[in-house]
């Protein structure tokens, strides 16, 4: 697989025969191969994960598919799958499994070319210092109740919530996915542009435990190989 990290919670996938492109907002979309089949995901309205300007992308990719959160009203083009969470979809080549945010919209399970691959969307641990603690608790227990739903599948890829606005809760979310759900690689997002905050949690007891399965984010059009 070759990823590309493209902005905040922005990710481009690319296999053999298949290009996964999650949660585009801004920044430059890397040029994807024309032959290949193009799934284009957007797990939610907000601003900071869906842009109607992917619909551009119709235009120069001829096997393109959209699968979009059914919160976003934006009127669809082309090829477009409306998706609620807990629904299980064959789109295509690939399959989509989708858990329920406990912010708004849905995280993405894609299983192509024998590869699982999770999204989390705004599925976090929200817990913000100062607000009531039946909030926190409230969030907390959600985003437990959903990673549950995925115990004992094997992940190969996951994109989790690394935000540094949650002050000293920024990883809580990401530590517990990675301790109960066990996936091979993962890559932190959600960062606002503050790519430092990988690099920090790399290295420190936060997240040192796991230098071998976090990647570290360093700048816009970042790409890995794995």
């Amino acid at each position: 697989m070759k990823v590309t990290f493209i902005e905040h919670s922005g990710f481009c996938v690319e296999l053999e025969k298949t290009v996964l492109l999650f949660d585009y907002y801004k920044g430059k979309i890397p040029d994807m191969p024309k032959e290949k089949e193009v799934y284009v995901f957007a797990s939610h309205s907000h601003p900071d994960h869906f842009n109607p300007k992917i619909f551009n992308l119709e235009k120069t990719y001829p096997q393109i598919h959209y699968i979009l959160s059914e919160d976003i009203s934006a009127k669809a083009l082309g090829d477009t799958t409306r998706i609620r969470e807990h629904e299980t979809k064959d789109i295509g080549s690939i399959r989509v499994e989708t858990l329920k945010s406990n912010d708004e919209g849905v995280a993405f399970l894609v299983t192509a070319e024998g590869k699982t691959i999770y999204h989390a969307g705004d599925l976090n641990w929200w817990y913000w210092n100062g607000e009531p603690e039946e909030d926190n608790e409230y969030m907390i227990r959600s985003y437990k109740e959903e990673v549950e739903r995925l115990r004992g599948r094997d992940i190969d890829l996951a994109f989790l919530l690394l935000d540094p606005r949650q002050e000293d809760k920024y990883c809580k979310g990401i530590n517990y996915f990675i301790e109960e759900i066990h996936p091979k690689v993962v890559f932190p997002m959600h960062a606002f542009g503050e790519y430092k905050i990988s690099r920090h949690y790399l290295n420190c007891d936060d997240g040192r435990a796991y230098q071998g399965i976090v990647r570290e984010i360093t700048r816009a059009g970042e790409e890995f190989t794995l």
